[in-house]
């Protein structure tokens, strides 16, 4: 007996991707990184990587959530740290949550491990409360210019672990709205974050 396959619509792949264990999704993004159709069908063009890296604009107001984040390692490679400031824009309420990451790290896997616990964060956060992250818009800062700019395609990864995290941000990022992604100089990220 044939099994027949329902096709998912990205919204519900990706739904689904969220709830694999971070081990699987690496897995499953390795497999797609290694087979071009399968990227190309993930895409759902055959568009360059830079095109579809475009991060959405966000609609004319401003975002729901800013995050303002940073990260490092004591000695690059080293003990690995970070932290994030999530802010609710109407309201203005804030929180700052400080980092610290088990084993030896640069500074770039710090800024990026800690982007990726901000995003996972507020995307559980607001599923906690019985909503969709795809309702929320996100205004992103950050003074890494590598993260920043592998994010939006704009780089290269040049090696597999750096890859892994673009893309793993990247994935993150999808379940959004919109988001913008901005660079703004190292003195802002010390003035909020005190690092």
């Amino acid at each position: 007996m044939s099994q027949t396959i329902t096709p998912m619509s990205a919204e519900a792949l990706l739904e689904e991707l969220m709830l694999l264990p971070i081990e699987e999704q690496e897995r499953f993004f390795t497999l797609v990184r290694k087979r071009a159709i399968l990227r190309q069908r993930m895409a759902g063009t055959s568009t360059s990587s830079a095109e579809a890296a475009r991060e959405p604009r966000a609609p004319s107001g401003e975002a729901d959530y800013r995050i303002i984040w940073d990260g490092g390692s004591k000695g690059n490679p080293g003990q690995g740290y970070g932290s994030y400031q999530l802010t609710a824009v109407r309201s203005g309420k804030s929180r700052t949550e400080s980092l610290e990451f088990p084993g030896r790290m640069t500074n770039n896997e710090a800024e990026y491990e800690t982007l990726i616990s901000a995003l996972d964060t507020l995307a559980s956060k607001i599923r906690q409360h019985g909503r969709n992250p795809r309702d929320y818009t996100l205004d992103l800062r950050g003074d890494s210019k590598l993260v920043i700019s592998q994010v939006k395609g704009e780089w290269k990864a040049k090696d597999d672990r750096m890859a892994k995290y673009r893309d793993n941000v990247r994935t993150l990022l999808a379940q959004f709205g919109h988001y913008t992604l901005t660079h703004h100089d190292r003195s802002k990220s010390v003035e909020v974050l005190g690092h």
